[in-house]
């Protein structure tokens, strides 16, 4: 792949970023107030910048590859995969099947179909509460008539370092020579009940017999959460594999399926991964077939990847993305086409490495109220056992790679956004906390611990009785489910898997199987007590991250005029556009049509603040093609970069 452009295109690309917005969607507004465009937003809130496929890279000096962005540029990364999060996909991008709106997927009878597919346009077509957010709430139809509750992401990062992390120590515990996988051997000699520290000296959470079923054949019983597969006397997956027999198969290896409410015993759930979580519901709601190497980079064939630019390994074994790259163009984009719709690489690799970066460093959810309200709410849910399945705190532990014990990641964001409550002002207010360390122009991830606190999840699946009892499409019924998160719930409606909970008392009243004695104790408590829960739980909430208050240039102070480019942005709050490598400088002061003077948060260098000039992201014609992937890079060509 050429690492540069022919700098005679780069002229037409300011020119041809003014010309292609007369056409631009809804989705996609970049036009400023007064312009006489139709894509115009005021609020600075909607996609300002054209569809490009971004390019992967593993080298930070490529200009405008995902690792420069990443280690240069990193919160325009974050911008870039917020926005790929949000953005309506347009016919021209590929988006949909051959059919929209279709039955598609097995259930468990083989035959019946368990989704809705090809019927969003975008993420937030679902996960939209917040809206512009990472946020969820949407009840979509999936595997039964009642359907399921979109979670929201807030914190995707954290829940993914985490099972990643729980992963890692059950390894610790059961892999005697370390090698990555459980032999038969070493699942024999294993303690019968798995348990695992959510931190030094806290709760510790059952995952499982390890055991096999038969001694040295069969099947471990580890918790629903997981997800197994088998593998050979080397550790190499055997894909129609379905237990250890000593023949084919001498080991198991293993995944925690993190997102995802659980499809059943032995179902587990969705997806095991951020990056899955992106290419998945992509493919299945959207029709877009991503082309992904770093999914399937599993170079000694255990099912289990090498970890991604972001840092986190993946599971080939049990999730490939859709578009396999067997036809690659010799400049490196698939031209498999699984659909046959014409339109190649959907979906890039890099833009999952931009998509991976923003759920890795997606804010996490906030506590409305005082530290001492917060305690005292902890306390109440110890008192009825709530937190043996919803345990607040948990700890991210530091890079590791000490011989024979857990080698751990450490915290992989590049950023905290520490929000709480400001009791003098009785807002919620944020404080943006750098995980990375500056040498010259390289921003380096710190990778250090992190203490999670109010998660309130084991991350586990329980059998939760007749009140959660589902009949899916076809009959079978299902009582297990994960534990929900508890942070961010006072911001939901509806509640429970399915959505079908529209007060949170009346999701803890569905509690029965391993919930019963915690809802008994619920029935016997005083009104007042269940009214101070409720009153706790009503203040887990989610925001709107880019309208919050909060002091991003660390001074010590939220400034009521916040300076960048030479604007007056307003009260200082965090927008990663403030932050960029080139900040975005804001339109400013404009006429409405009215006559009216408002403050216009378009952008006025959107060219140059989103890289659109860099090498591998310039597109001189606009069709979503880099100029370095473009066989025709001045001649617009949708599908491939030639033909429309």
């Amino acid at each position: 792949m050429k690492s540069t452009v022919r700098s005679a295109l780069l002229p037409l690309l300011g020119a041809a970023l003014l010309a292609g917005t007369a056409s631009a969607q809804f989705a996609e507004r970049g036009s400023m107030v007064g312009s006489g465009q139709p894509d115009v937003d005021c609020s600075g809130r909607s996609v300002k910048e054209p569809r490009v496929r971004a390019v992967h890279t593993t080298d930070s000096a490529l200009r405008g590859g995902t690792a420069w962005f990443f280690e240069r540029d990193p919160f325009l990364a974050y911008q870039l995969g917020r926005n790929l999060n949000f953005r309506e996909f347009r016919e021209r991008d590929g988006v949909f099947d051959a059919k929209v709106s279709n039955l598609a997927g097995p259930m468990p009878d083989g035959t019946t179909r368990k989704i809705t597919a090809n019927n969003q346009v975008s993420c937030s077509g679902c996960h939209n509460l917040p809206q512009g957010n990472p946020g969820g709430g949407v009840t979509f139809h999936k595997d039964s008539g009642f359907g399921r509750n979109s979670p929201h992401y807030y914190g995707a990062g954290i829940m993914e370092m985490l099972a990643i992390q729980t992963r890692e120590k059950m390894l610790a515990r059961i892999d005697g020579n370390r090698n990555g996988w459980i032999s038969a051997t070493e699942a024999q000699a294993a303690w019968s009940s798995t348990w695992i520290e959510t931190k030094p000296g806290g709760r510790q959470i059952d995952y499982g017999n390890p055991r096999l079923s038969n001694g040295l054949t069969g099947k471990p019983r580890l918790n629903n959460i997981f997800r197994v597969w088998y593998v050979d006397a080397q550790g190499r997956v055997v894909p129609t594999a379905t237990q250890v027999d000593g023949v084919n198969t001498f080991g198991y290896n293993f995944e925690m399926v993190v997102w995802g409410w659980g499809q059943g015993v032995g179902r587990s759930a969705l997806n095991p991964t951020n990056r899955a979580f992106l290419w998945d519901p992509w493919k299945a709601h959207g029709g877009l077939e991503a082309h992904d190497p770093s999914t399937r980079n599993d170079p000694d064939g255990d099912g289990v990847s090498l970890p991604t630019l972001a840092g986190a390994i993946q599971f080939p074994a049990t999730h490939k993305a859709p578009d396999a790259g067997n036809n690659l163009d010799p400049r490196g984009f698939s031209r498999d086409d699984p659909d046959r719709d014409g339109h190649l690489t959907e979906i890039s690799e890099g833009d999952l490495d931009l998509g991976e970066w923003f759920m890795l460093n997606a804010p996490r959810p906030a506590f409305l109220g005082t530290s001492r309200e917060y305690e005292a709410g902890v306390q109440l849910l110890r008192e009825l056992r709530c937190v043996e399945c919803h345990v607040p705190d948990w700890r991210i532990e530091a890079q590791s790679s000490a011989p024979n014990a857990p080698r751990f990641a450490g915290d992989r964001r590049f950023f905290d956004l520490d929000v709480r409550f400001d009791a003098q002002s009785n807002r919620l207010t944020g404080r943006l906390n750098r995980l990375y360390t500056q040498q010259g122009d390289r921003f380096v991830r710190n990778l250090g611990a992190y203490e999670v606190r109010g998660l309130f999840t084991d991350l586990a699946h329980h059998d939760m009785g007749a009140g959660f009892e589902e009949i899916d499409f076809g009959g079978s019924i299902n009582r297990v489910w994960r534990t929900a998160p508890l942070w961010g719930v006072g911001s939901g409606f509806p509640w429970g898997h399915d959505g079908q909970s529209l007060t949170i008392e009346h999701a803890i009243l569905r509690h029965d199987g391993e919930g019963a004695a915690s809802k008994a104790l619920w029935l016997g408590t005083t009104s007042a007590v269940r009214t101070q829960v409720l009153d706790f739980l009503g203040k887990l909430v989610l925001y709107d991250v880019e309208t919050l208050p909060a002091d991003v240039d660390g001074d010590g102070r939220i400034a009521s005029n916040f300076m960048v480019a030479g604007q007056d942005t307003g009260p200082e709050r965090f927008n990663a556009e403030w932050l960029f490598r080139v900040p975005l400088r804001i339109q400013g002061a404009a006429p409405n049509h009215d006559g009216v003077t408002i403050r216009s948060f378009a952008g006025r260098n959107v060219m140059q603040a989103y890289g659109l000039n860099l090498p591998l992201h310039s597109d001189s014609d606009l069709d979503g093609w880099p100029d370095v992937w473009d066989a025709a890079p001045t001649t617009r060509g949708y599908k491939d970069g030639v033909n429309n």
